[in-house]
């Protein structure tokens, strides 16, 4: 086991903030990959469909920060994404340079046959907590990803 130094005192490495977000989204995408392994999607591919579905047409630039995916590896998805069909990229009139992408009829179909699914698992990840303490939860996150930008 390993222990590190903070603030005057030891703390055992699994013990620290990093540690335990980190172990919580990796078993969050661990129990959705599994659930959705039949359909031939991952959770990375999943979070580009689920964020056009609330805003189609966006640029490959948008796209890239509001999912927080570097360019590169975001075109990668997007290349899988486009050869199983379920999204398409076309040229913005506005700027020849970039793409918007659309999801296609079967990407849209996805959102019925995962979204269920997606929460589901959310609300395992949350199961036996109260309403306030999810609210509590969120907010905590958010105001360390506030502290951290």
């Amino acid at each position: 086991m390993k222990f590190i130094l903070g603030a005057g005192a030891i703390y055992r490495e699994d013990e620290s903030i990093g540690f335990i977000l980190y172990t919580a989204d990796l078993k969050m995408k661990q129990h959705f990959h599994r659930k959705i392994k039949l359909f031939g999607i991952t959770p990375e591919q999943w979070t580009i469909l689920s964020r056009l579905f609330e805003e189609d047409g966006i640029s490959q630039k948008e796209l890239s920060e509001k999912t927080l995916k570097d360019q590169a590896a975001l075109t990668r998805t997007l290349d899988r994404l486009e050869k199983r069909q379920l999204i398409k990229r076309k040229a913005s009139s506005n700027d020849r340079r970039s793409f918007l992408v659309h999801l296609t009829d079967a990407g849209q179909i996805m959102r019925s046959e995962i979204g269920p699914i997606a929460e589901e698992c959310h609300e395992m990840a949350v199961k036996g907590f109260t309403e306030e303490q999810v609210k509590v939860l969120k907010k905590l996150l958010r105001k360390t990803i506030l502290n951290l930008s």
